[in-house]
């Protein structure tokens, strides 16, 4: 069986933080109350996506790899993660502001949680007037300074607060303590992990009553305590045809901004692509078929697909990602 562009069932999540605004812009049905995050490509534990599409339907995406290991993955990914896919993929939308948090990078993370470390990136697919992003700190400080304001919960002083609008993108670096405000709503890619610590919740309670964990300790292990300076991805969003937005050693990512047909080469990078619609619906021809790509939604083109062709009738924006 040849392999095809596949679609999987998203993983609906619903955070203290989530609001209405996937639940909208997926037509999710029914709805899911405080809907933060939608996963939309996933191998983390217990959150294994299945596919919804073709004659693969219903198999989990470890289950299709180890059926189809190079033809699905690529050589590339194979040489660097064997047959783990090494991406988590997820769109979000925040009614209320996230916790300020940091990750941490491959060491600490593999050392204690026997998992990859976090590298990711965002672009902003929309945002009330005044929302902003947390991310880093306003000018260099050190550890006793943010232990001090972490105790005395005055934490925000020392950091750097981004109002956003559509089309911003920023790569969040393992470190960079950063969160996401109020009235945001961002496409996110990142290494397959979910280890997150907290430094700050608000003092927020769940419906039980009970606030979250935090992980003093760890956070400031892990944080950069130099000030932030190169997280804002700097491009084009008007200009048409492809831009490179992020180019790591853990992803590459491109935007895609066209009208009409748009032709996208998957062989020459020896890696699956993901597509993530950031835009209006798109149909996507492959092998002479049609499959049509919703706004907020993501398919996942295997790397032994040559090439696919892209049509808008308006004006597609996309997110491209590959190793």
């Amino acid at each position: 069986m040849n392999l095809y562009p596949i679609f999987f069932k998203p993983i609906l999540k619903d955070k203290i933080w989530g609001g209405t605004a996937l639940n909208e812009i997926k037509k999710i049905n029914p709805v899911v109350p405080q809907l933060g995050e939608s996963w939309e490509i996933s191998v983390v534990e217990n959150d294994i996506s299945l596919v919804d599409n073709g004659h693969y339907k219903g198999f989990n995406l470890n289950e299709l790899i180890e059926k189809h290991p190079l033809s699905l993955l690529g050589s590339k990914v194979i040489q660097q993660h064997g047959r783990q896919f090494p991406l988590l993929i997820k769109y979000i939308n925040a009614a209320q502001d996230l916790s300020i948090q940091v990750h941490p990078d491959d060491a600490v993370a593999i050392k204690k949680h026997n998992s990859f470390g976090k590298t990711e990136m965002w672009y902003i697919m929309d945002a009330l007037p005044d929302s902003r992003l947390i991310l880093g700190f306003k000018k260099d400080v050190d550890k006793h300074a943010f232990a001090k304001a972490i105790s005395q919960k005055s934490v925000l002083d020392l950091l750097n607060q981004i109002e956003v609008q559509e089309g911003d993108a920023f790569f969040i670096k393992p470190g960079l303590v950063h969160a996401i405000g109020a009235g945001i709503t961002l496409a996110e890619i990142q290494q397959s992990s979910d280890i997150t610590y907290r430094v700050y919740d608000f003092d927020r309670k769940d419906h039980q009553g009970n606030t979250r964990e935090l992980h003093i300790e760890d956070s400031i292990e892990v944080s950069d305590y130099k000030k932030a300076t190169d997280h804002v991805i700097d491009y084009q969003p008007g200009l048409s045809g492809a831009q490179n937005l992020a180019d790591s050693r853990y992803f590459t990512t491109n935007y895609l901004n066209f009208k009409g047909c748009h032709r996208l080469e998957v062989a020459p990078h020896h890696s699956f692509m993901v597509l993530m619609n950031v835009g209006q619906s798109c149909d996507i021809i492959c092998a002479g078929k049609s499959y049509t790509l919703k706004t907020a939604q993501t398919v996942l083109i295997p790397a032994a697909v040559p090439y696919v062709l892209l049509k808008a009738t308006g004006v597609a924006k996309l997110l491209s990602i590959h190793l």
